[in-house]
């Protein structure tokens, strides 16, 4: 039955995640969870031209897309499948050493801003999560989305300054967060 409910989800995402929210010009990257029990976007607002989010809470799921503007030349996209164990384990290797968010938020100033911010959190929900950042970070033209979920992932990310993709645990909580500078061409 779970292999079935995986194979339903992945054609319904293949078509919807192919349709959604994006054109030929500029460099698009996208997300898609299962199991979201949480969500929240922020930043600048919502524009089918460079900045989509769709969740919903009864099926469980969240799709988002943006397009970035890089702050480079080469940007190399990386396509990843997660399951929440695994953001799990990935999150608990961190030490002062190595920060499992190196590789898909290479900025280290964003890293360390990211992590500041989720640290002054006062609840613990994707609103307050983004709510803060956008307050703490300050950065005009970023987008903001939080994702809590207990099944799977399906995303892309990119070695960029403009964008990030950040896991952290909070408690129980186990959020995807992604920011991005808009290119708003």
């Amino acid at each position: 039955m779970k292999l079935l409910k995986l194979l339903c989800f992945l054609f319904v995402l293949g078509f919807t995640y192919g349709n959604f929210c994006t054109d030929d010009t500029g460099y698009w990257i996208g997300s898609v969870a299962a199991g979201v029990s949480d969500f929240s976007y922020g930043g600048s607002r919502l524009n089918t031209k460079y900045y989509c989010f769709e969740g919903c809470l009864n099926t469980g799921t969240a799709l988002q897309n943006y397009k970035v503007e890089l702050s480079g030349k080469n940007g190399t996209k990386t396509e990843r499948a997660r399951t929440l164990t695994e953001i799990i384990a990935h999150v608990s290797k961190s030490n002062d050493n190595w920060d499992p968010n190196a590789d898909s938020c290479v900025d280290p100033v964003l890293r360390q801003d990211v992590k500041s911010a989720l640290q002054k959190t006062t609840q613990n929900n994707c609103k307050n999560v983004v709510n803060t950042l956008v307050l703490n970070l300050n950065r005009p033209g970023w987008a903001i989305t939080c994702i809590q979920h207990n099944e799977f992932a399906l995303d892309d990310y990119v070695a960029d300054f403009n964008f990030c993709s950040y896991d952290a645990q909070s408690g129980n909580s186990v959020y995807t967060i992604r920011l991005a500078k808009l290119d708003m061409s």
